[in-house]
């Protein structure tokens, strides 16, 4: 079956008007505005974004509560555990964030789970490798959001938890001291498709 593509057209004065005032072409012109970007400055903004553009991470929920979290971990010189996954996202946002903590002087230890033999998420051997480790704090990267039986172990250990995760959350949430999500059911952040990297440079930024 053979299909033909309709762009839905704009006022053609218009788009000139926007290319000339942006120095793009008016065909690009037209995918911008049909993505909503109807303004010279709008545009700019999108094709030269800066990181005073970017969205305030405290719009996430728990992201102040996390944040003076690890201040305390810094200020007690305590031992942070970082429990990722073994896909690209949960490796990248383990090495962000431990590269980050040790910036800022934590001794930080990370864990990524075999992919055949543990499977998907936070796991009880890695709760055991925190505790062996002394940490006083586990964040969890692409992973936790569901993991309601192994972050009460965490707590009954001793080790507070904080989840940053972007998988669809369950009705009810893991008894984590922190859990930063933008698919949370109570959100103030408005901009849903971050990837796991994505929110830990969230946490990073905050």
């Amino acid at each position: 079956m053979h299909r033909k593509w309709l762009v839905n057209r704009t006022n053609q004065d218009f788009l000139e008007y926007l290319a000339r005032k942006t120095s793009v072409s008016a065909a690009f012109v037209q995918i911008l505005v049909n993505r909503g970007l109807k303004d010279p400055d709008s545009i700019k903004a999108f094709l030269n974004p800066s990181i005073e553009d970017l969205n305030d991470p405290f719009l996430m929920p728990d992201m102040k509560i996390a944040v003076e979290r690890i201040k305390t971990a810094v200020g007690k010189g305590e031992t942070v555990f970082v429990h990722g996954d073994y896909d690209a996202d949960g490796i990248t946002s383990t090495a962000l964030l431990v590269s980050v903590l040790r910036e800022l002087g934590l001794k930080t230890h990370y864990y990524i789970p075999n992919r055949l033999s543990e499977g998907y998420g936070l796991n009880m051997p890695g709760i055991q490798k925190a505790k062996q480790c002394g940490a006083g704090l586990v964040i969890t990267v692409d992973c936790g959001i569901s993991s309601e039986k192994e972050v009460s172990e965490a707590n009954s250990l001793g080790i507070d938890v904080i989840i940053t995760d972007h998988h669809e959350p369950p009705q009810k949430l893991p008894p984590a001291l922190a859990v930063i999500n933008p698919h949370r059911t109570d959100p103030t952040y408005h901009f849903k498709h971050l990837a796991g990297v994505g929110v830990v440079y969230k946490l990073a930024q905050a």
